[in-house]
């Protein structure tokens, strides 16, 4: 129903989800996606395997929490800030930021609201973190552009991505659809919930404020990066005179032209992202002629 209206009235603003928050048939399926992806506890300590075999324990916790968002008294906990490796070769770390299970149960409650409405927004090249979409069918819109004769490629690399959405810029994006207060008031509350991590010698935990990104880690993470790249994806398939493909999987995208066109893509996409405190990885992103060489995109070779 929240997609029929997003769709139909594209500058309608929701007023009213906070309540469905805490629902408790909404907070007993993102529990249940929670268990599902398993992971490790954050600040707290606590599993979601704590739950997992007791129903009687499992009701209780979701009515105390469904008890906490009714009455507004619901406050995230800081992130638990850990590290992976980047690379087979282990040269380079990510960060990841661990929320507790209850933030992660209700950051899947409001994805579950949220994204309805913004699926109707999203565009049809975009592939990652969404129902029913995947790799394999962002390299069929690849393979379309390519025949169709845009063989010269922007392969682009997004510098840090996550780490360094603005949070003024991506709540204003969030607000064109959202006018409900509690709920904006969560998401930033979410995005700006502090790291705390520990000192592999000493022990010591360390507390870091957060000034920008939302943390991979994060359940409602996803949705919001790719809402805030959502107006590139709109921009450069739909607005641009040249009709370049815009093809996108997270922060992983490809621009496809017609041969000589693809410098001055390569220009326009540099400053809308500095427009919007987003910095282009100099280093990787590159300008290929596919009739000359191939690309690596998603795990594929195109050749």
């Amino acid at each position: 129903m929240l997609y029929r209206k997003a769709k139909a009235e594209p500058h309608w603003r929701f007023y009213s989800l906070y309540g469905e928050l805490y629902r408790q048939d909404v907070l007993s399926d993102a529990l249940d996606q929670v268990n599902e992806n398993a992971g490790a506890p954050g600040v707290d300590g606590f599993t979601v395997e704590t739950l997992a075999k007791d129903p009687a324990a499992r009701a209780a916790w979701l009515h105390a929490l469904a008890e906490e968002l009714r009455t507004k008294t619901y406050r995230p906990n800081p992130v638990r800030r850990v590290y992976i490796w980047k690379d087979q070769a282990k040269t380079k770390r990510r960060a990841l930021g661990i929320p507790t299970v209850k933030d992660r149960v209700v950051q899947s409650a409001a994805a579950i609201v949220l994204q309805p409405i913004w699926e109707a927004d999203f565009h049809d090249h975009s592939y990652a973190y969404r129902p029913k979409r995947r790799t394999h069918q962002a390299m069929d819109k690849v393979k379309e552009a390519l025949l169709s004769g845009k063989v010269e490629v922007v392969d682009a690399d997004l510098s840090s991505y996550f780490d360094l959405i603005p949070h003024r810029l991506l709540l204003r994006q969030v607000a064109k659809r959202v006018s409900d207060g509690s709920v904006l008031r969560l998401i930033k509350e979410w995005l700006r919930a502090p790291s705390v991590e520990e000192d592999r010698d000493t022990g010591r935990r360390q507390v870091h404020p957060n000034r920008c990104g939302t943390p991979q880690g994060g359940v409602i993470s996803p949705l919001l990066a790719n809402l805030y790249l959502n107006d590139l994806d709109h921009a450069v398939n739909e607005q641009c005179e040249q009709k370049p493909t815009l093809v996108r999987y997270a922060d992983d995208l490809l621009i496809l032209c017609q041969p000589g066109q693809g410098a001055g893509l390569r220009t326009r996409l540099q400053r809308w992202l500095e427009a919007r405190k987003l910095k282009l990885n100099e280093a990787k992103t590159r300008l290929v002629d596919t009739r000359e060489e191939g690309i690596e995109f998603l795990g594929f070779s195109v050749a």
